[in-house]
C-alpha cells in the first residue's frame, strides 16, 4: 500500500490536507507578494509552454522596449502637432477628434493607450494571439511601427523646410 493510500485511509474526509484552505485563494495577499517576491519568471513546466501562462517577472529587454516605445509616442505626438500647425491633418478620426476638443486631451490620450497598450502586451508576453503571433513579437512590432512613424514624420517635415 502506497503512502498516499494510508494518509487516505487514516484522515476523515475533512481533514484531508487537500480539503484545507487553499494558499491560491488569497487574492490580495497573493497580489501583494507578487510584488515582493517574485519567482516566476518563465513557465514552470514543459507543458505549459504550449499554453497561455502570466509570470512574476519580466527582463529588463522589455522595460528598455516600453521606454524607447513610449519616447517616439512622445515624439510623434510633438511631431504631428508641429505638422498640423504648419498646414497638415490628421488621418485618425479619433485623434482628430482629441485634437479639437484639446491639445493636451490629445497628447495623454494617445500617451495613455500607448502605454496601457504596452503594459498589456507586457503582462501577456508569454501569450499566443492569432495562433501564431506572441506578446513578444507584438511588442517588438509596434515599437518598430513607432520608429518608422517617427522618421516619416522627420522627413515630411525637412522636406517643408527645405521647400519654404
Amino acid at each position: 500500500m502506497n503512502q498516499s493510500k494510508v494518509v487516505s485511509e487514516v484522515l476523515s474526509a475533512d481533514q484531508h490536507p487537500r480539503h484545507q484552505n487553499d494558499r491560491r485563494e488569497k487574492y490580495f495577499k497573493s497580489f501583494l507578494y507578487s510584488f515582493f517576491m517574485r519567482r516566476r519568471k518563465t513557465q514552470r513546466r514543459q507543458v505549459d509552454q504550449a499554453v497561455n501562462t502570466f509570470v512574476d517577472t519580466h527582463e529588463l529587454r522589455l522595460a528598455v522596449v516600453f521606454i524607447i516605445t513610449l519616447f517616439f509616442c512622445i515624439a510623434d505626438a510633438l511631431l504631428t502637432l508641429y505638422i498640423i500647425e504648419k498646414g497638415g491633418e490628421e488621418i485618425n478620426p479619433f485623434m482628430q477628434f482629441l485634437m479639437d476638443k484639446d491639445v493636451m486631451l490629445f497628447f495623454w490620450a494617445k500617451f495613455a493607450i500607448t502605454s496601457f497598450g504596452m503594459l498589456f502586451l507586457i503582462s501577456h508576453k508569454h501569450f499566443t494571439f492569432f495562433r501564431v503571433i506572441n506578446g513578444y513579437h507584438m511588442l517588438y512590432a509596434i515599437a518598430a511601427m513607432y520608429m518608422i512613424l517617427v522618421n516619416y514624420e522627420v522627413i515630411i517635415i525637412t522636406q517643408y523646410i527645405l521647400s519654404t
